[in-house]
């Protein structure tokens, strides 16, 4: 077998590259205030998609289990009382999360925020 000669090519760092981040430090620096408020909008309402996501999700799980709650004491089966606890955790999480309020015998779950902002502030 031949031996092969390989050569690596190895980036001479120099002042050309400093020169380049410090370039696009000032870019950002000097751009940023024109798009700040509309990248903040953007960033928030990103997630709060994600959050009303979360919710929505929390809220048909909680509800799920509740139902399976007051179904297993109609059947005449043991009590779970942690379906119970679980459900009522999802259900707080999942109002939490989409700023909605739910009453569950006279029980105030979730109070609504008035701003209308939910989850993400």
């Amino acid at each position: 077998m031949s031996r092969q000669k390989t050569k690596y090519l190895t980036e001479k760092k120099g002042i050309r590259g400093y020169a380049n981040v410090f370039f696009v430090i000032v870019v950002f620096l000097v751009a940023f205030p024109f798009f700040a408020p509309n990248l903040r909008y953007q960033v928030g309402s990103f997630f709060r998609i994600i959050f009303d996501y979360i919710g929505r999700a929390c809220m048909m799980g909680g509800t799920a289990l509740f139902v399976l709650w007051v179904l297993s004491i109609f059947a005449n089966k043991s009590i779970k009382v942690h379906w119970l606890i679980l459900s009522l955790v999802l259900l707080w999480v999942g109002c939490w999360c989409t700023g909605t309020t739910l009453e569950i015998w006279g029980y105030i779950i979730g109070e609504g925020t008035s701003s209308g902002n939910s989850g993400y502030y």
